[in-house]
């Protein structure tokens, strides 16, 4: 694979990392996805993912998602 197409792949990645953590948390943030539902989304994606290769990393990258939603305390919904 070439620079760009690396570059591109990892920048990617990156991206949607982010995504990822920004929408669990405005998610549960917003009382609209309970938070031990993300949890368990997150879990059974990691789990199907965790196939070797590169899966290993991408389960990797979702149970960080995963610690630092479960380190969340969504406000009290009024």
């Amino acid at each position: 694979m070439n620079e760009a197409n690396e570059a591109h792949r990892a920048a990617s990645a990156l991206a949607a990392f982010q995504l990822t953590q920004l929408a669990f948390a405005a998610l549960v943030k917003k009382g609209i996805l309970p938070k031990a539902e993300a949890e368990e989304i997150l879990r059974e994606a990691i789990e199907s993912i965790k196939a070797g290769g590169p899966g290993d990393r991408a389960a990797e990258m979702l149970a960080i998602v995963l610690e630092r939603l479960s380190k969340f305390q969504p406000p009290p919904r009024q």
